[in-house]
């Protein structure tokens, strides 16, 4: 007995180490997210008079007409949508989103006398939005993030009527980049949108890896009608490999719960389809499934997606 005590306070003093370890890692990259955005704000956005949105485009906008530093007011107006938000987020959330703002403004502090890397305008926000999106992903992928404003979007749409959070978000982006371009000129404003586009790639080649970048999107179809599903997708597409096929249980584990079952109980169970198609062939698919069966599920992934034991299919898009 004594020995099985010894071997559980042992086991347990493991797992706290291996948390510490795991911890210290997440800190350490998300400290090094926020050195790369203040990178590509300090060295390449920003002395190019290159804007982007969020709230790291509401501060670029204040410090060119304020004279202010940008890294002072990236902490100044972040701050209140933290503690707007850090009742309804988790604690870990919360601070790591404090300390990568923290380093990403005394960073951008620092590295404000240093002169532009780069006078070509293009350039500019090339490597400015390679390097600002990247930094992003990386404190995003590891438990916190640089811009809260998008952090309380959802508040945001609760106070501003009907709109979905998405659409509030990009409409003051919008705003962001419009008002840019009253400022600096609409050809700035033209490499802001290309900046913003590359950032806003970036940071999901961050959180996805790099298989986001291919151009293949895997499709997940729940659907009752998969054989009709099938054969109709072997007519459009002529070519066509074997599916990967799951069959499922009509019956739903939440019957005898009172909850609602995810489906309805028909004369044939649902089946699991998977196909691996070219991104341009996505709206095709989804349209040929939605005209079969109007309740199929459908979920896109990016990339290739396989299993031991399953060939994923790929589509032909010659027809």
């Amino acid at each position: 007995m004594l020995r099985a005590a010894i071997n559980q306070v042992q086991f347990a003093a493991r797992g706290k180490s291996a948390r510490s370890r795991h911890r210290g890692t997440h800190i350490l990259i998300v400290i090094l997210g926020g050195i790369l955005a203040s990178i590509g704000l300090e060295l390449f956005l920003i002395p190019n008079k290159i804007v982007v949105g969020g709230m790291t485009g509401i501060s670029a906008l204040l410090s060119h007409m304020t004279e202010m530093r940008i890294g002072l007011l990236l902490f100044l107006f972040n701050l209140p949508f933290i503690v707007l938000a850090y009742r309804h987020i988790r604690l870990e959330f919360t601070i790591m989103t404090l300390l990568g703002i923290v380093v990403l403004s005394l960073s951008s502090i620092f590295l404000h006398p240093v002169p532009a890397l780069l006078d070509n305008s293009l350039s500019a926000a090339v490597c400015g939005g390679v390097c600002l999106g990247l930094g992003i992903g990386m404190v995003v992928r590891y438990g916190g993030t640089l811009d809260t404003l998008e952090m309380n979007e959802r508040y945001l749409a609760r106070h501003r009527g009907l709109l979905s959070p998405e659409n509030v978000i990009m409409m003051m982006n919008c705003s962001i980049l419009t008002v840019a371009g009253f400022i600096f000129g609409w050809q700035q404003a033209m490499y802001s949108i290309i900046a913003y586009i590359l950032a806003f790639e970036m940071l999901h080649v961050s959180i996805r890896g790099i298989h986001g970048l291919l151009p293949y999107r895997t499709l997940c179809i729940m659907s009752s009608c998969g054989e009709e599903i099938e054969r109709a997708i072997q007519l459009r597409f002529r070519k066509i490999d074997d599916p990967v096929e799951l069959k499922v249980s009509s019956v739903s584990p939440a019957q005898g719960t009172g909850a609602k079952p995810m489906w309805e109980p028909t004369t044939r169970p649902p089946q699991f389809l998977m196909y691996t198609v070219h991104f341009l062939d996505v709206m095709r698919l989804k349209a040929i499934i939605k005209n079969i069966d109007p309740a199929a599920s459908i979920a896109v992934g990016a990339g290739r997606v396989s299993q031991a034991g399953n060939v994923m299919k790929k589509v032909d898009s010659k027809q």
